[in-house]
């Protein structure tokens, strides 16, 4: 893969360019009213789709490994992008140490870490907490083990066996999971999710987390295109405070995995109280 990886990596640069040529040709000749002419453009189209992922493919280990999640491991995978940063939601984190500020032995959980930035930012707050982050991305994952961390923190590979070997949790942090391409779903203005990302698919995902958690323990659902209170897990839990996801940019869908027009302002942090 190395040798080939090489290769391509000096090919790519010849090869973008000359497909992203023929495409431009294409959009230029895309008003012609011969239909030898338009299945021509098809094709071509659809050539540059797969050379530009099969360049992407071999010089790109992160969007290889998500392309392999996809494929193999559909079941599982929420978000597929991987982009994360230091201390990112930090009124939300500061109001789950305040709830938690007189518990001993405080456990937590990361799922879907990415590359670590939250597992490193909870340490800050939570200082003595035993962390577990958990990532079904190796790519990531892999660049979880290689952090500095205390030996109270664990970074795991995402699946429900490994997760539940490390429970139950205190507290639950899933951010900017449980969603599919938002910023695409919001360009394209898709009303309906039920293909691409369904509600039964959020819902088992809110139900093993709930399995997870201790009572009285807190479960944060931010950044997500579905709503917890619509799950049937919902009568188990009240919300913390007024904290809310007003300020997601992307739309977000009921029960039925259809837009919901003007939504109502979406709780994010809640504590199980049955």
């Amino acid at each position: 893969m190395s040798m080939l990886k090489e290769h391509l990596l000096k090919l790519s640069p010849f090869c973008l360019q000359m497909f992203g040529s023929a495409k431009h040709a294409v959009k230029l000749r895309q008003s012609s009213r011969n239909p030898l002419i338009k299945i021509s453009l098809l094709i071509l189209v659809d050539l540059w789709k797969v050379a530009r992922t099969t360049v992407r493919f071999c010089t790109d280990s992160n969007f290889r490994s998500i392309l392999i999640l996809q494929l193999l491991n559909s079941k599982n995978v929420h978000q597929t992008t991987s982009y994360t940063q230091m201390d990112r939601y930090p009124a939300i984190f500061s109001s789950c140490r305040e709830y938690l500020a007189d518990k001993q032995d405080v456990k937590i959980l990361s799922y879907g870490c990415s590359t670590g930035e939250e597992v490193l930012t909870l340490r800050r707050y939570f200082p003595t907490a035993h962390i577990v982050g958990a990532e079904i991305n190796k790519h990531s994952l892999a660049i979880c083990r290689k952090l500095p961390v205390d030996e109270k923190i664990n970074f795991i590979h995402s699946t429900p066996n490994e997760i539940e070997k490390q429970g139950p949790f205190d507290a639950i942090f899933c951010m900017a999971v449980l969603q599919r391409k938002p910023h695409s779903i919001a360009e394209k203005g898709i009303t309906s999710l039920k293909k691409i990302y369904p509600f039964e698919k959020f819902e088992q995902q809110i139900f093993e987390l709930d399995g997870l958690l201790n009572p009285n323990g807190l479960l944060v659902i931010h950044y997500t295109q579905y709503s917890l209170q619509d799950t049937t897990a919902a009568s188990k839990y009240v919300a913390l405070g007024s904290h809310n996801q007003n300020n997601y940019a992307s739309p977000v869908f009921d029960k039925n995995s259809n837009i919901v027009k003007n939504p109502e302002p979406q709780n994010t942090i809640f504590i199980k109280v049955k």
